[in-house]
């Protein structure tokens, strides 16, 4: 398919969320098709310019703040229909993870533009001959009076619908830093082809149309990082959890049990039940050992007290020797103090790099550098263990539920630091994270 008469547009984002959400703009509108007292004579009385403006006005009052992408989408359509004196208007979606621009619904002429049809979801290559790729390609407005005339247009959708194309407008619609977030598109202007007003028209519908729409997918990344950062906090919990039940509480069962039964073997023989009890002390200590390293994991002291290079010093100690690595604090003498939760979350990033690095990466050497380097300190943990393929990983790091990158990835967004990751299958890896003096 080359091009057609349907049309709508948003982010990618925004359009994964309107066809996860189906037909709420269907039930939101009765179609209906009707014109107003006075609409009749539109081809002899255009719109004025004050009327114009007001609509368009009233259209930006409507979408301020307006997260909802279904509501920000048939708005900005309607307005179009009746701003534009257009027989039908709709708008892509550039989807650029499937290099598409993508349709769901068209809205149909009218006072504010009356009816609305639902069609199919159609789909058109961003690449492609149509006349609405051709805009989300190069940005440039529209004007075809004789769409039968371009070899862009596609005529088979008349063909089959017995719809007549006369006139076409198309605009592009960017965000404020010129990111394309689709094309807006009008069909047959009441008075036969469009006018150069109505070029002004569609331009200012686009910049208030690119405004809400990116306001649109600002909020769904919002709420995005609001769902990411709330996995991180529940799966920390269930591994605090596991490590507890598993370690501390399971010691502490045993231990109890173990003393009942010294006592129970101690009216019979008291230097086997001392020995019995001195294993119990044993476990125990170990136990304890066990739930410091919890409570290290979770806060470290030497971090509130020393710092990061110290508390990175602590870590290399703690965790040397675990699954038999060797891990060494090699060069660490940043003397820089942050705030304490840009302390934490840089730790944490480090912690779970260490770990990933012994548990996952199965590394015989790993090691930790803190270091200040110019306007910033450089945290880096290296090791070479079997490594993996970076690109494929983050990828889908969310949707697998790989806690430890998922970790990292959030502590250094939230503070505002520059995390890279350097690895391949057999090579090893490198975490570097950059967090600037201010």
């Amino acid at each position: 398919m080359r091009d057609s008469n349907e049309q709508l547009a948003v982010s990618s984002a925004a359009a994964r969320t309107i066809r996860a959400r189906g037909a709420s703009t269907r039930e939101s509108v009765t179609p209906r098709r009707t014109r107003p007292i006075g609409r009749e004579s539109a081809r002899m009385a255009p719109l004025s310019e004050a009327k114009q403006l007001e609509t368009l006005l009233e259209l930006q009052r409507d979408l301020a703040l307006e997260a909802n992408v279904e509501k920000v989408l048939l708005r900005i359509t309607l307005a179009a229909t009746f701003m534009l004196e257009a027989d039908r208007a709709t708008l892509y979606v550039v989807d650029q993870t499937r290099n598409e621009l993508w349709s769901r619904a068209l809205t149909q002429g009218g006072e504010r533009g009356e009816s609305v049809l639902e069609i199919n979801e159609i789909r058109l290559p961003l690449d492609g001959t149509s006349l609405a790729a051709d805009v989300a390609r190069t940005g440039t407005l529209l004007r075809i009076d004789e769409p039968y005339g371009d070899p862009r247009f596609d005529a088979s959708v008349d063909a089959r619908t017995g719809y007549r194309t006369r006139s076409i407008l198309v605009v592009p619609i960017d965000s404020r830093d010129r990111r394309r977030l689709g094309v807006l598109q009008a069909v047959n202007h009441a008075d036969g082809p469009f006018r150069s007003e109505d070029e002004r028209y569609a331009v200012s519908l686009a910049t208030s149309a690119g405004i809400a729409l990116e306001y649109v997918q600002l909020s769904e990344d919002l709420a995005a990082e609001r769902l990411r950062v709330v996995k991180v906090a529940e799966e920390e919990r269930h591994r605090l959890a596991r490590d507890l039940h598993d370690g501390v509480a399971q010691t502490l069962a045993n231990a109890a049990l173990g003393i009942e039964l010294a006592q129970r073997r101690a009216k019979q023989d008291v230097p086997a039940a001392m020995a019995d009890l001195e294993q119990l002390r044993g476990r125990l200590l170990e136990s304890q050992k066990g739930l410091r390293d919890i409570l290290f994991a979770l806060r470290p002291l030497v971090l509130e007290d020393a710092g990061l290079g110290a508390a990175a010093r602590a870590l290399a100690e703690r965790i040397n020797g675990q699954n038999g690595s060797h891990v060494v604090a090699r060069r660490v003498d940043a003397d820089r103090r942050f705030a304490p939760e840009v302390e934490a979350g840089a730790f944490t990033v480090i912690r779970e790099a260490a770990n990933n690095a012994i548990k996952t990466g199965r590394a015989a050497e790993v090691s930790i550098d803190v270091y200040e380097d110019g306007g910033a300190v450089i945290a880096m943990v290296e090791d070479n263990g079997k490594g993996f393929d970076v690109a494929s990983t983050l990828q889908g790091y969310a949707s697998r539920g790989s806690l430890g990158l998922l970790q990292m990835r959030e502590s250094a967004r939230l503070i505002g630091a520059q995390l890279s990751l350097d690895s391949s299958p057999g090579q090893g890896t490198r975490v570097r994270l950059v967090i600037p003096f201010a």
